[in-house]
């Protein structure tokens, strides 16, 4: 019995040995609610336009999105497909052709290329040899560069698909693959699968491929059709694929009830998937596309969901099996340990899926009002929360089960698909239900009678779960049965796993737990590697749990509150909210040393750490020090801004979070990386730093993985202007942005399509000539003039996010048109007048007229032409000089103290000209009385 003792646990611990290996987690999910009434969440298609933003196109439209905001693009009827043909983004709808393209703002609109009924259910658009072929109501319609109809193939089987590969236009005929050659298709007597429809094709990098409704998915290399994944194939059967698209090396498919499936080209295995298990609100994914940031794009009945596949960020809450809120992490050896509010689970490999089947339940609370609108465990009562169980699992469950299996492949063979065949299974199983509880009922009134009386009430809905979607999960979590729910705290020891419950101790080893404490509410542990001892504190004081002895004894040494634990040099200090204890640790307990009183006016608690010799606490408006004598706390650092949160990992280092929502470490520094993606996890309440590569972080509903990537940055986002107002009226086609004269009210609406850092994006802009300097940093996304002057501006315009400084740099141009007494026309008007009085003053100064009528019409011109020098000055002045009065007064002291010395300078220049003209004058006389004398 004593050798059975023995090998027990060694036989425990090799078989727990088997499951120790690194897990990969799960995507991390974004949802986004789409501005519109749920009767219109039929997705058709998505897509990305050029500056990154994401188009949806539903049963009545199209809509944009850039992460902020959401806006219609105006089309005619229901659109069907986007398509990138002959480098132009085309879209299909019901009433035609359609190609998106942008204004100088940047905003979508459609342009008809050419109006027909799309009225098939597979539709497609190629180019080939300078030519367009439209497949459409089974037909194949040729075009020109210019969409002017050429030529309409007709078949009696009709057309089922029709694409380029190889500059070699193909078609299906029905399941009979065609070529064109000349204008003729051939047949090459290459038959697809039949007894089935063609869903949907893939252009590959290497192959093209297919997809039909029974689950067969074919590779096509030129010359043959080839079964493509024997795996990907199980899992479409059970799942019935909807659409697919090629992206990054991977084939993307979305299902009717597998949610989407991602699959390497190269070896056809299935990388991952993304279902309702792991955090999709539903199964079901109507169409799928990837933005410029690698971020998957998944439409589903609830919404928008975004998988952000290349992130070194991974979610580990949705494998199943784990219950409750996560509170705690530690990776030992490769097993990821989490304690949660419910118990301590670890991470498994799965090896039993028919086990992993009847485990996978949903419960979800209703109310008896609206239990029988309840069809299927869709409904989710969050995107983030884990509601799987492993209670239900009743006879009357299994029962409808195996019925099902049966209806299904009767379905199925009467050529029922897709959404059809839900609704017949969906049916199928209301009426065995209703049948089922009808017999209830009969068998016991009196039961059902006492239930009614039950206000809320939980009830398992029981979705089948085919075991090819089972076999993407490649763990699930188990519990350690015999450690008490709600784990707080992990210590990973010599001895084992210390898991700290709020009523006890549990070491753990090889999967089991053994309890080595009821000490209850512990608030810190520390374990002291020299003496085998761990070191407790809680609300009834400090205490140590002997892990060397094999009764665990535990001793008591002070009844002071605790905080914080610190062991360094031989002692251990101690803090509570406002005491400092320091002890010498002896073989047989504590020794006191010192005890230090501190001013904790907010009862805030410290935590402890050594640095440069000294014990220091950490609070959030600084750092406290012991002084060398011993006797009293310090201010080492004064925060210029409280800190907003600060906690200690499982290595006892300090993690802190500044006011600028910056995270810090006190003891090593954080990785690049790490402080760039950290930031965009809420809410943490525990942290785990297994080696300088990876981090474990806990919130309250999440266990997220940070691991250092060697992949490529994170792809910039593109900042542009979204749209620009005058005076609230958007304007639109226009190259150059001229404002008339009183419309000087300007807006510029920004735009950065980033999904996974919105919050973060910031801008900068400066206008010379209207600002000294740069604007300070924005999240707000216009810019507002509500006053600018006359003239030519130049805006420039900086963009930043948390993980770029620079996002871009650009220019915008625009001007403010003058009112028409500051046009050049309207100067050369008053020049000319003022020309023409300044003759006639000349005139009237040379003709002896009236010398008060002369000096009157002279002095006016002069007070005339300086004002229009003065109003010059000021126009032109404007916006280099303040629009302070004393400029304009100074001008016109300048001005009217000009006007005498003006005056004497034009009647010298007169009286020059006028005596000039009187010696002329003179001298002709002369001449002519001279003339007169000799001719007498």
């Amino acid at each position: 019995m004593r050798q059975m003792r023995f090998i027990r646990p060694l036989v425990s611990l090799m078989l727990f040995s088997q499951v120790l290996m690194a897990q990969s987690g799960d995507v991390v999910l974004n949802h986004f609610e789409v501005p519109l009434p749920p009767q219109d969440y039929l997705y058709q298609d998505m897509d990305i336009d050029s500056q990154g933003r994401l188009l949806v196109a539903y049963k009545k439209g199209v809509l944009q999105f850039d992460g902020n905001s959401w806006v219609k693009v105006k089309v005619n009827s229901s659109p069907i497909k986007f398509l990138e043909v002959h480098n132009k983004n085309i879209l299909l709808a019901k009433d035609g052709i359609y190609e998106i393209v942008e204004d100088q703002f940047h905003s979508n609109k459609l342009v008809l290329l050419y109006q027909t009924p799309l009225l098939s259910p597979i539709v497609d658009l190629v180019f080939y040899g300078n030519q367009y072929y439209l497949l459409a109501n089974e037909q194949i319609t040729a075009f020109s560069e210019e969409f002017e109809k050429l030529n309409t193939f007709e078949s009696k089987l009709g057309f089922k698909d029709v694409f380029v590969w190889n500059e070699k236009l193909y078609a299906f005929e029905d399941n009979y693959l065609v070529e064109n050659v000349e204008g003729t298709w051939v047949d090459l007597n290459l038959f697809a699968p039949e007894n089935s429809d063609f869903v949907f094709s893939v252009k590959g990098s290497k192959q093209l491929y297919f997809s039909y409704d029974n689950g067969d998915f074919y590779s096509f290399d030129g010359q043959e059709f080839s079964p493509y994944s024997s795996a990907l194939n199980e899992y479409l059967r059970e799942n019935y694929p909807i659409s697919g698209k090629y992206f990054d090396g991977k084939i993307i498919i979305s299902t009717l009830i597998g949610g989407v499936v991602l699959v390497d080209e190269n070896s056809g295995n299935i990388i991952s998937t993304i279902q309702n298990y792991n955090g999709l609100p539903t199964n079901e994914v109507n169409a799928i596309t990837m933005d410029h940031q690698k971020g998957l794009w998944l439409a589903h009945p609830y919404g928008l969901s975004r998988a952000a596949l290349n992130i070194p960020l991974k979610d580990f809450q949705f494998y199943p099996g784990l219950e409750g809120l996560p509170e705690t992490t530690v990776l030992s050896g490769d097993t990821l340990w989490v304690g949660t509010t419910e118990g301590l689970f670890f991470l498994k490999e799965v090896k039993d899926y028919e086990t992993l089947q009847k485990k996978m339940i949903q419960k979800v609370k209703i109310n008896r009002s609206n239990e029988s609108t309840l069809k299927n465990g869709d409904e989710d009562n969050g995107f983030l929360q884990n509601l799987f169980s492993s209670q239900d699992d009743s006879e009357e469950q299994k029962f409808i089960d195996e019925e099902l299996k049966k209806f299904r492949k009767i379905y199925r063979n009467d050529g029922i698909r897709f959404r059809a065949l839900r609704e017949k299974l969906e049916e199928k199983e209301r009426q065995l239900k209703d049948s089922l509880q009808k017999h209830a009922q009969s068998a016991s009134k009196s039961k059902q009678s006492r239930s009614q009386n039950i206000k809320p009430k939980y009830k398992s809905v029981v979705k089948t779960i085919d075991i090819s979607r089972l076999k993407s999960i490649k763990f699930e979590f188990q519990k350690v049965k015999s450690v008490a729910p709600h784990v707080e705290s992990l210590l990973e020891t010599e001895k084992g796993l210390i898991a700290r419950s709020n009523t006890g101790l549990y070491l753990v080893k090889g999967g089991e737990g053994v309890k080595i404490s009821d000490l209850r509410m512990t608030k810190k542990m520390l374990f002291d590697t020299e003496k085998q001892w761990l070191w407790l504190s809680n609300r009834d004081g400090l205490f140590t749990v002997d892990l060397s002895d094999k009764d665990f004894n535990l001793q008591k040494h002070s009844e002071n509150k605790f905080h914080d634990l610190l062991i360094q040099e031989g002692q251990l200090s101690a803090v509570g909210e406002n005491i400092l204890e320091i002890f010498a640790i002896k073989s047989d307990g504590l020794e006191p040393i010192n005890k230090i009183n501190i001013n904790n006016s907010f009862s805030e608690e410290m935590l402890l750490f050594y640095e440069a010799g000294k014990v220091k606490l950490l609070r959030s408006d600084g750092i406290l020090a012991l002084d060398n004598a011993g006797r009293k706390l310090e201010f080492d650092t004064l925060f210029r801004k409280p800190l907003k949160y600060f906690l200690k990992d499982q290595n006892e280092d300090i993690w802190l979070l500044t006011s600028a929502d910056e995270w810090m470490s006190l003891q090593n520094k954080i990785p690049l990386q790490l402080k760039d993606w950290i930031h965009i996890v809420p809410s943490i309440k525990s942290l785990y730093k297994p080696n300088d590569t990876t981090v474990y972080l806990v919130t309250n509903q999440r266990i997220v993985r940070w691991k250092y990537s060697q992949e490529k940055e994170y792809p910039l986002p593109k900042t542009f202007i979204d749209g620009v107002m005058v005076e609230n009226e958007w304007l639109l086609d226009t190259e150059v942005v001229k404002m008339e004269h009183g419309q000087n009210n300007l807006k510029i609406i920004l735009s950065t399509p980033e999904y996974l850092f919105k919050d973060d994006v910031e801008y900068q802009y400066y206008v010379k000539g209207l600002m000294d300097d740069w604007s300070s940093w924005s999240s707000i996304r216009e810019i507002d003039f509500p006053y600018i002057p006359t003239g030519d501006y130049l805006l420039e315009i900086r963009a930043k996010t948390f993980l770029h400084d620079n996002v871009r740099s650009f220019d915008f141009k625009f001007e403010v048109l003058p009112p028409y007494w500051q046009t050049w026309w309207f100067y050369m008007l008053e020049i000319g007048f003022f020309s023409i009085l300044i003759l006639i003053s000349i005139k009237l100064n040379t003709t002896n007229q009236s010398s008060y009528l002369t000096k009157t019409f002279t002095f006016l011109t002069l007070i005339l032409f300086l004002e229009f020098i003065a109003t010059i000055f000021e126009n032109n002045l404007e916006g280099y000089l303040d629009d302070s009065p004393v400029y304009t007064f100074v001008i016109n002291v300048i001005l009217a103290l000009s006007i005498s010395p003006i005056e004497k300078g034009v009647n010298k220049v007169l009286v020059t000209i006028n005596s000039a003209r009187s010696k002329e004058l003179i001298t002709k006389m002369r001449a002519n009385q001279k003339e007169n004398n000799k001719n007498e």
